[in-house]
């Protein structure tokens, strides 16, 4: 519970400036003998283990890690009634953040970076089944091996929205040589298929 608490707690000014980071592991190659029609249902041995993270910096060189900063208004004790807190009508939905990244992206000269880096599990501690467990950034430290940008775009139009609902998203549509690993990823190969049939037949797609 706790763990859940702290992991749901962050409300950050933007999303653009937010840290992202995969919560479960993902396999860095395979062994040679690896079967790459096995469904991805039991446990498999992996030459290397990580997890992933998207880390705010600055665009300019040298590229500095930029400080999280908390949207403002948000009451610092947890469970505490946010919408009332903001003066907000608990009935309607919270657009902050949607309506805050469409503004901010609007803008022509809109520049926002993110380090990606890699985290290798390297004792067995790190555990790749309880996601709860988070992996020590002292004990193993991010590697930066790209940058992702994103520049002005307009976000808030029909087709984009349709083509955001027909999407069938899946840490499993990547590359097998990044499958995802541990328990909670092979349930999410199960489930999330289950989702995405309903969510077409919802929408009458095939």
């Amino acid at each position: 519970m706790l763990a859940l608490a702290k992991v749901t707690a962050r409300t950050p000014k933007s999303l653009l400036t937010e840290r992202y980071w995969s919560g479960s592991a993902y396999a860095l190659g395979l062994k040679p003998d690896f079967d790459q029609s096995q469904p991805g249902l039991v446990p498999v041995d992996y030459p290397a283990v990580i997890k992933y993270a998207f880390t705010p910096v600055s665009c300019q060189p040298p590229h500095q890690r930029m400080g999280y900063q908390s949207r403002p208004g948000i009451p610092k004790l947890p469970f505490i009634n946010r919408a009332k807190a903001l003066g907000l009508d608990g009935s309607k939905p919270d657009n902050y953040y949607r309506d805050e990244l469409i503004e901010q992206l609007s803008k022509t000269d809109a520049l926002y970076c993110w380090d990606f880096g890699i985290q290798f599990q390297t004792n067995p501690k790190m555990s790749i089944d309880d996601v709860t467990i988070r992996w020590s950034e002292k004990k193993s430290p991010f590697f930066t091996v790209g940058r992702l940008t994103v520049k002005h775009q307009i976000i808030d139009f029909d087709q984009q929205y349709d083509s955001a609902e027909n999407l069938r998203f899946s840490p499993w549509n990547g590359l097998v040589v990044h499958r995802p690993v541990g328990a909670l990823n092979r349930l999410r190969n199960v489930v999330y298929p289950i989702v995405a049939k309903y969510r077409y037949q919802k929408r009458g797609l095939n």
